[in-house]
């Protein structure tokens, strides 16, 4: 018999799940009575018939209920094994769309030099996990220049040449920005010592915070489109809020 292949690594658990059913049931139930005028009049429990002279308790006990099993969710939630995971997916698809925007502005700056041998390596922590870092190059948050503008501190180096590369080109790379035209790049050594010989060599740029604001929403769809996480964990929520604002809007509006 052939093994059975998973389509993911990973199972919610059991807990969750209950939680998870109980609170989408709630979800559902909750506005449904307060929208559609539903009403018990009569409840048998156990056998034992009781009559309701007052409907409105019913749905004030759901909202009770709908308001435990959130809390219950929310628990289960925060003890999820894999909500680790599924934050770092969320950060790798919110800033996707900015790290490939700034890596385009920066290879504009360095097109003087032959593109498939620059490597970039952007300041900002929040684009370097997945990357790494050099000991050389510092984390530094990109910093508010103007309003709605940013400045965005990066350095360029040569592949090295275990990556199809020879010493030549390597040699040519520094030369050429050695040159009085190119002396606005800010050359660093590996080391960080003034000297040492050069391996990095620092520049910035700058954006509008309007355009990554955008960049960011579309990250996000990105993760909603892409993700099961988002459909495991995080729906539940939205649908509880919609729960929440159609029962308000029942009752108050």
């Amino acid at each position: 018999m052939s093994d059975e292949r998973k389509a993911r690594y990973r199972d919610i658990s059991d807990g969750l799940l209950r939680q998870r059913r109980n609170f989408l049931l709630l979800s559902l139930l909750m506005p449904l009575f307060f929208l559609s005028g539903a009403t018990f009049e009569k409840i048998n429990l156990l056998g034992t018939l009781i009559l309701v002279k007052n409907p409105d308790v019913v749905k004030y006990s759901l909202v009770l209920l709908f308001s435990y099993f959130s809390l219950r969710y929310w628990q289960y939630y925060q003890e999820e094994t894999y909500v680790k995971d599924m934050h770092d997916r969320i950060h790798e698809h919110l800033y996707y769309k900015e790290e490939v925007y700034l890596n385009k502005r920066a290879r504009e700056k360095s097109k003087f030099l032959n593109s498939d041998f620059v490597r970039i390596c952007l300041t900002d922590p929040r684009y370097s996990r997945r990357s790494g870092r050099f000991t050389a190059i510092p984390n530094k948050k990109d910093q508010v220049t103007f309003p709605f503008m940013r400045k965005c501190e990066f350095y360029i180096y040569p592949a090295d040449n275990g990556q199809g590369h020879s010493e030549s080109d390597i040699t040519n790379f520094h030369s050429t920005l050695a040159l009085p035209e190119n002396s606005h790049w800010e050359p660093i050594s590996a080391s960080g010592g003034a000297d040492k010989p050069a391996h990095f060599y620092r520049q910035y740029l700058t954006y509008s915070i309007f355009r990554f604001n955008m960049l960011r929403v579309l990250g996000w769809f990105r993760y909603m489109l892409k993700e099961s996480y988002f459909t495991d964990y995080q729906l539940p929520f939205i649908i509880g809020a919609i729960s929440v604002a159609a029962t308000i809007s029942a009752k108050f509006i």
